[in-house]
């Protein structure tokens, strides 16, 4: 390569760096002087400057004047509200993951706007009230996320008569959750008390119990797993204790609930194990290896009724109050078997899944304004 073909290429590359620095100082050039006659309120000349920035940003190669959404808050302030309220026209200027850049004297005026309330007093100027909530949500939607406009559909959502502006608004930021009621994880602990019935209860009487639940709640259709402990001094000889443990499975289905109570029925497959253990002794004490035990599988009903006082966000506590009968086979160890009736009071919390709630466009089915 020789001298004038390396001289030549330099050239253009500092005709280059030249052309950008060039574009670089109109561009901030313009971005002051817009700013600078905003805080003057000097809005005719204002039209003319933004004018001649929109005709530089058309032309420019690196550097420009507006930058994501700032033309929609230019527009604001030379009250083009008609402009704003075109779906058509904002649609591609609007870019919902770039939110206002507070260092921008631009954006903060409209803030304080919106704080103070004057946008409201100004956009009264705008006859259509679909079209002044419409450019009052498109301007907070720069400051605020998906969960907070959202909000501000919902609040003006019967103002927001053209659909095609609805529609827009829904798609570009609705975002809402809910906690779902068909679908939780909940745990209960209680104190249960057992009444046997037929030839048991000639061998035994009332049974203290302790019950531990952990349900899951599928489309309302209840899945538990149960476990309970109970026993009592055994009738003759009553140096005997006996005790009862069960392992269970309840499948059922929720048929009534509301905020603060549920009702479900289930049904009951599961196994148990009973023992006698003599009196004083602990359960694993030697002095027990030669009592009697019996392992059996077993069958029920039962009803569950959960009422709940506190509301945490996703989490909800309360009692549970059960009741149901289930079979206790005890040939070898009482001589005897049929069925224990059983209630008990328990503790209980749920833990709510949550799900995204769509937007609900019924209101318009109906003809409501």
């Amino acid at each position: 390569m020789d001298f004038d073909e390396t001289s030549a290429k330099a050239k253009i590359v500092a005709n280059y760096r030249d052309s950008l620095e060039k574009e670089r100082f109109y561009a901030m050039y313009y971005r002051n002087t817009i700013e600078d006659l905003l805080n003057k309120g000097e809005i005719e000349r204002l039209k003319t400057v933004v004018e001649e920035a929109e005709l530089f940003d058309r032309n420019a190669s690196t550097f420009h004047v507006f930058y994501a959404n700032d033309i929609l808050v230019i527009k604001y302030f030379l009250k083009d509200y008609d402009f704003l309220a075109q779906v058509d026209y904002i649609k591609d200027l609007l870019n919902s993951s770039i939110h206002a850049d507070m260092r921008s004297a631009l954006y903060r005026t409209l803030k304080r706007e919106i704080e103070t309330g004057k946008i409201e007093e100004n956009l009264r100027e705008v006859p259509n009230e679909s079209d002044r909530v419409f450019v009052y949500i498109i301007l907070n939607s720069l400051f605020e996320n998906k969960k907070g406009v959202s909000q501000l559909i919902e609040k003006y959502k019967y103002q927001l008569t053209d659909e095609k502006q609805l529609y827009f608004l829904v798609t570009r930021f609705w975002q809402k959750e809910d906690f779902d009621t068909k679908n939780y994880a909940a745990f209960s602990w209680g104190a249960a008390i057992i009444k046997p019935v037929g030839s048991l209860a000639d061998k035994v009487g009332w049974m203290p119990g302790m019950y531990i639940g952990i349900d899951f709640i599928r489309n309302d259709f209840l899945y538990e797993w149960f476990m309970d402990i109970n026993g009592c001094q055994n009738k003759e000889p009553d140096s005997l204790q006996f005790y009862d443990m069960r392992w269970d499975f309840n499948f059922g289905y929720t048929f009534i609930k509301n905020k603060n109570v549920f009702f479900y029925g289930y049904a009951t497959v599961g196994f148990g194990m009973n023992a006698f253990n003599i009196r004083g002794k602990s359960v694993g004490d030697k002095a027990n290896d030669d009592m009697p035990y019996q392992f059996y599988p077993a069958f029920g009903a039962g009803a569950i009724v959960d009422l709940f006082f506190t509301d945490k966000g996703r989490i909800h506590n309360g009692l549970r109050f059960r009741t149901g009968i289930r079979s206790i086979f005890s040939g070898d160890v009482l001589k005897a078997s049929g069925v224990r009736l059983y209630a008990s009071i328990e503790w209980t919390f749920r833990e709510y899944s949550k799900k995204q709630v769509d937007f609900d466009y019924s209101f318009r089915e109906k003809g409501v304004k």
